[in-house]
C-alpha cells in the first residue's frame, strides 16, 4: 500500500493517477478526462479573453481548478482509509502558486480589447516597445508588421515636427522633448460618434507655470499642463468575435474593440 503523500502526488500530478495507484480503476476515466477539460477550457478562452465576453471563461477555470484539487483530495483519504500511512497533507499546496499565477493572468489579460480604451492602451503600449506584430491584429483591416513599421516612422515623423514647433515657441520650461514624444501626449476620453465608431483624441501638451497662494496668503508656483494642439484621431469600431460552433448554447456573442482608422489633422 503506497503512502497516502504518495497518493496526493501523484493525484496532483494528474487527474486520477492517485486512484489508479490504488487499483481504482474510474481513475483512468479522469485521466482521459483531464487533457479534454484543459483544452476546451483553451479553447473557451481564445474565442473570448479578448472580447466584452471574457467573464465567460471564469467559471470554466474555476471548474477546472476545483475538480483538480478535489479528485486530489479524494485519492488522499480513500488511501488513508484504505490503511496507507498518513501525512502530506500539506502537498496539496504546491496548487496554490499555480492557481494564483492563471487567475492572476486571466484577470491581466481578460476583456483587454473589450473596450476602446484598452485596445488603444493595447496600441500605445505595442508602439513604445517597437513592437509592430504585436500590434497588427489591433487594427479593423488586417495589417502586416511591416505596414504597421511604416505608419509608426511616418506618425513618429509628424509628432516629432510637432514637437519642435511647439519647442520652438515655448522653450525648456515647456517640458517638450522629441526624444520622449509620448511623454508630451495626453489622451481624451472616448467620444462617441454617430456612425458606432469611437474617437480617442491625442494632444500634445505642455508644462506652463502658473503663480498661486497657500491659505491666500504664501505666494507660490507650481506646474499645468495645457493642450497645445490635437496630435491626432484615433477611431475603434467593435467588430464581432464568432464564438466556436460547439458551443451547447447561443447568446454568447464577443465583440473587440479594433482601430479603424488615424486621422493627423490637428484641426
Amino acid at each position: 500500500m503506497p503512502s497516502a503523500a504518495k497518493v496526493l502526488r501523484y493525484a496532483l500530478v494528474g487527474w486520477g493517477l492517485g486512484h489508479v495507484l490504488l487499483g481504482d480503476r474510474r481513475g483512468w476515466l479522469l485521466l482521459i478526462l483531464q487533457p479534454i477539460a484543459i483544452l476546451a477550457v483553451a479553447v473557451l478562452a481564445i474565442a473570448f479573453i479578448d472580447g466584452t465576453r471574457w467573464l465567460v471563461v471564469f467559471a470554466p477555470l474555476l471548474a477546472l481548478m476545483i475538480v483538480w484539487v478535489v479528485q486530489a483530495v479524494d485519492a488522499h483519504q480513500r488511501a488513508i482509509k484504505l490503511g496507507a500511512q498518513p501525512g502530506g497533507e500539506m502537498g496539496i499546496v504546491v496548487l496554490l502558486p499555480v492557481a494564483l499565477t492563471v487567475l492572476t493572468l486571466f484577470w491581466l489579460l481578460g476583456g483587454r480589447h473589450g473596450s476602446a480604451t484598452a485596445t488603444l492602451q493595447s496600441y500605445i503600449e505595442a508602439w513604445m516597445r517597437d513592437k509592430p506584430e504585436a500590434a497588427a491584429p489591433l487594427f479593423a483591416t488586417p495589417q502586416t508588421a511591416t505596414s504597421v513599421a511604416a505608419l509608426w516612422s511616418a506618425e513618429g515623423q509628424t509628432l516629432t515636427d510637432h514637437i519642435n514647433n511647439a519647442y520652438a515657441s515655448f522653450g525648456d520650461e515647456s517640458g517638450l522633448d522629441p526624444d520622449h514624444p509620448f511623454d508630451s501626449l495626453r489622451f481624451r476620453d472616448p467620444t462617441a460618434s454617430g456612425d458606432g465608431r469611437v474617437a480617442m483624441v491625442v494632444e500634445l501638451v505642455r508644462n506652463e507655470r502658473v503663480q498661486t497662494t497657500v491659505l491666500g496668503i504664501i505666494p507660490t508656483a507650481g506646474q499645468q499642463e495645457v493642450v497645445v494642439e490635437r496630435d491626432m484621431t484615433i477611431w475603434l469600431v467593435q467588430q464581432p468575435q464568432p464564438a466556436p460552433v460547439w458551443l451547447p448554447f447561443d447568446g454568447l456573442d464577443s465583440y473587440a474593440w479594433k482601430i479603424s482608422a488615424i486621422d493627423d489633422s490637428t484641426e
